[in-house]
């Protein structure tokens, strides 16, 4: 096999047969249908203390052996993870931007409104809320606080705090972005991240895979697709779950890609990529 082939294949989008097969029954089953009632409950009392134990329960994230520490990782940062009661129907979003141009690092991807933790900062809710005023305008005020999680250790990049919060009344128009920082900003309806065709993953170059979202034009992949999928977990009870989020699938994990045996034998079967357990 060439080298441009075998390269080929470790960067294809390579599938473990479990998640074949759990994609494949997803596909079948019909689509998960929100209703009002099902959105009242997502914000209710009860169910906000189960998120939020949920979250703060999380088992540590697994670092992987061949990824050594950087020096980003000492610093401190918090996100917003807000779930948007909208105005014109009453449905329940989430809310991303995709980051600016301009910016240096992971321009024009999608994330999290959020940033890096001032020491003018109270904590890491004050964080966030500081954060998000600053890049879309979003007063705080309007944030109903449902609380901070664990922090998060993620390989090669700040130790992050979700925050979790509900904006009611809300439409887009409201937002005041401030370029410089943020491209666009949109909500993203919890209906479509439910989508069986939404729900995917991607393979890195390293190795490891990461859950991701694909909503119309939006890729929800890299730190913000894994956020994502930790924090619908945690919010919707099994019964509201497409297959892929009840699979408890560990997507950042890693494969081992092997190159193919030399044999002499006329008729052989290759094995491309097998999850390393």
């Amino acid at each position: 096999m060439s080298r441009k082939l075998f390269g080929d294949i470790i960067r294809r989008q390579l599938l473990p047969q479990t998640w074949r097969q759990m994609h494949n029954k997803s596909n079948s089953n019909p689509p998960i249908t929100l209703t009002n009632a099902d959105y009242e409950m997502l914000l209710s009392d009860e169910q906000r203390q189960r998120c939020m134990d949920n979250l703060r329960n999380l088992p540590a994230y697994q670092r992987p052996k061949a990824l050594t520490h950087h020096k980003r990782e000492q610093t401190l940062a918090a996100v917003l993870i807000a779930l948007c009661v909208e105005r014109d129907t009453n449905a329940v979003s989430v809310l991303y931007t995709r980051r600016s141009r301009h910016l240096r690092a992971h321009s024009l991807q999608m994330s999290f409104p959020g940033g890096k933790r001032d020491e003018s900062d109270a904590d890491f809710i004050d964080c966030a809320l500081r954060e998000t005023e600053e890049e879309i305008g979003l007063p705080r005020q309007r944030v109903e606080i449902w609380g901070e999680t664990k922090q998060i250790l993620l390989p090669r990049t700040s130790t992050i705090v979700p925050v979790v919060g509900v904006v009611r009344d809300f439409h887009i128009s409201q937002l005041k972005l401030n370029h410089d920082e943020v491209e666009e900003a949109m909500s993203i309806p919890l209906q479509s991240l439910l989508l069986p065709t939404a729900t995917r993953h991607t393979q890195f170059k390293s190795g490891y895979s990461g859950p991701v979202f694909v909503v119309d034009q939006h890729r929800i992949w890299g730190i913000t697709g894994y956020l994502t999928y930790v924090f619908l977990r945690c919010l919707l009870p099994n019964h509201l779950k497409n297959e892929a989020l009840k699979t408890n699938i560990k997507f950042v994990r890693p494969y081992k890609v092997t190159p193919p045996k030399v044999t002499h034998h006329h008729h052989h079967h290759q094995e491309e990529g097998k999850l390393d357990k």
